[in-house]
């Protein structure tokens, strides 16, 4: 653990010791297995406490000779040198792709990012991010913290240090994808962070740099674990992206693009050197460099893949023969997606084909965040404090680094004891959380959605599901959450149609039988593991070319 890290846990621990009124000594409850890794490693750093001062006789004031020359003017400090940082630009250098064999994917997440990778038709690549960025399993948090000694921290890091620092009001850069979500094009870059954010006041920085720095530390992740299976770091790869608005996608995927070309130079750049800090400093000097450069390593970016479509395709990966309709809802932390789609496999005649259901993909700008404000929401209530005073304020900023920790448990325990700003606690109970309001809203928000994205399939299909019944795959980190599992049970009436819905289970068997290690994670990785599939789901022109098909009989 080092020093930085070891000051803002011991800060937090301070804040919690209280003075017994009665006996006037001060005491501390139980403190975490990190805040004593944090007073051991101060207590372990050479210097760190500094010596007591020499005893110096008092002398009086009138046995101080006066000075007989004038005290010098101290001079003005030189102006800091400009940060200067040498960019590594072998990514200009080659021109083009290594390894055509291998097909990459990068899923940048609102919570969460993944890549994964795929060797010739169906090898797996293990891309484990969350492991080397520090933590464990292959996702990686996306966060980042900016300490206060201008420090850029990454993923688990920046977790760390956030949690710590939110009762000294300090906010970590979270949910760095949402800002494309839902952000405006013109305030990407023109916006700087508010100081709870970046303290540095002398070094703004925007919401798109630091976006930009995020992808940069999430391509040298993957990369350097390609590189740790014998591939080369510079494997042309495609890019996973919500189902913006024809509008939307307009600007976003070609900024995403331009995001993810400079995130590769970043990448070489600060190579291995992100686990300990980024000053930001040198983080601005690098961004302000790469803009002079007369072209970018666009070569390594391909397609960018609708997440619903991704996922979809993580299916495919299979010698099973497979006919069938289903729907996918990817449920991320920023946005819900969804699409119909129709599988035929047949190995014997080696035809694979999935088709997207014309018009069927959508996207609610809503997900897993939206449950965390839902949860914040409630407990403030539970409390009488009111969300819009400064005792609100302060609380929702409070409860933002911790929130989806403790929405994690609520979820898994049916209860969870809530800490506030005030030393406060709220004890929330799980169906009490699920019969307020603004859940059952949202609730019922993702059922429109759905219903919606099935209604604008045609007639045929329609009919098909009615005859049949409609299987529902729920992907991504909130495909667990009690109302997101609702979208997969019932009948829903489309257009006279009565169709019944039926859940996949979460992993095909592909992956069960054959690479298990991937199973617990499949949720969070389908985007990732199906926009790597050398086969892409294509769009179908109509009903007309599924006509000829048999029953469905998937196969998980």
């Amino acid at each position: 653990m080092n020093i930085e890290t070891a000051k803002l846990l011991v800060e937090n621990l301070l804040d919690r010791i209280e003075q017994d009124p009665s006996s006037g000594k001060y005491k501390l409850g139980t403190i975490s297995a990190k805040e004593k890794q944090a007073l051991q490693t101060l207590l372990a750093a050479p210097g760190d406490v500094p010596e007591a001062p020499a005893l110096v006789p008092v002398v009086p004031t009138a046995a101080i000779p006066t000075p007989t020359t004038p005290p010098v003017e101290p001079t003005a400090p030189a102006p800091a040198a400009a940060v200067t940082v040498e960019l590594k630009l072998e990514a200009l250098d080659r021109g083009k792709a290594d390894d055509p064999h291998v097909t990459v994917c990068l899923d940048f997440g609102t919570a969460m990012s993944k890549a994964f990778a795929i060797q010739g038709d169906s090898t797996p690549v293990e891309l484990a991010l969350g492991k080397r960025a520090g933590a464990s399993g292959y996702p990686v948090d996306s966060s980042i913290f900016i300490s206060d000694d201008g420090i850029l921290h990454f993923g688990p890091q920046a977790v760390d240090l956030g949690t710590a620092a939110a009762p000294l009001g300090r906010v970590r850069f979270d949910s760095p994808k949402a800002r494309l979500s839902m952000g405006q094009q013109l305030d990407i870059y023109r916006a700087q962070v508010a100081k709870e954010i970046n303290p540095i006041s002398d070094i703004p920085i925007s919401e798109g740099e630091l976006i930009t720095l995020y992808l940069g530390y999430l391509t040298d992740l993957a990369t350097s674990e390609l590189q740790a299976h014998g591939v080369s770091r510079y494997c042309a790869r495609r890019f996973a992206r919500p189902c913006w608005s024809e509008e939307r996608n307009k600007w976003a995927e070609p900024l995403l693009r331009k995001m993810l070309a400079q995130a590769q130079i970043l990448a070489d750049t600060f190579h291995d050197q992100w686990r300990s800090g980024i000053p930001i400093a040198k983080a601005k000097a690098a961004l302000e460099q790469i803009k002079l450069l007369p072209g970018l390593p666009d070569y390594l970016l391909t397609e960018g893949i609708p997440e619903p479509v991704a996922a979809a395709a993580s299916l495919m990966l299979t010698e099973e023969a497979q006919r069938e309709l289903f729907m996918v809802v990817d449920v991320g932390a920023g946005t819900t997606d969804y699409g119909l789609f129709l599988l035929q496999h047949n190995p014997e005649k080696d035809v694979c084909l999935v088709r997207i259901v014309p018009g069927t993909v959508k996207v609610l700008e809503q997900a897993g965040n939206r449950v965390d404000d839902l949860l914040k929401f409630f407990v403030l209530e539970l409390e009488g404090i009111d969300k819009a005073s400064p005792e609100g304020a302060h609380n929702l900023s409070f409860l933002q680094s911790t929130i989806r920790l403790q929405k994690e448990a609520l979820f898994r325990d049916g209860q969870v004891e809530i800490p506030l700003a005030n030393r406060s606690r709220a004890v929330v109970h799980l169906d009490a959380f699920l019969a307020s309001s603004r859940v059952k809203a949202f609730s019922q928000q993702l059922q429109r959605e759905l219903l919606q994205a099935l209604g604008a399939a045609g007639d045929g299909y329609l009919d098909l599901m009615a005859d049949s019944h409609l299987n529902v795959v729920l992907t991504g980190g909130g495909a667990d959450l009690p109302m997101v599992q609702e979208l997969a049970t019932e009948v829903v009436e489309v257009r006279g149609r009565r169709i019944l819905r039926k859940p996949i289970p979460h992993v095909p068997t592909w992956i069960t039988e054959r690479y298990p290690q991937f199973a617990p994670q499949y949720p969070q990785l389908a985007v990732a593991i199906g926009g790597a599939n050398p086969e892409l789901p294509t769009v179908a022109p109509s009903f007309d070319d599924f006509k000829g098909l048999r029953r469905p009989t998937y196969t998980a």
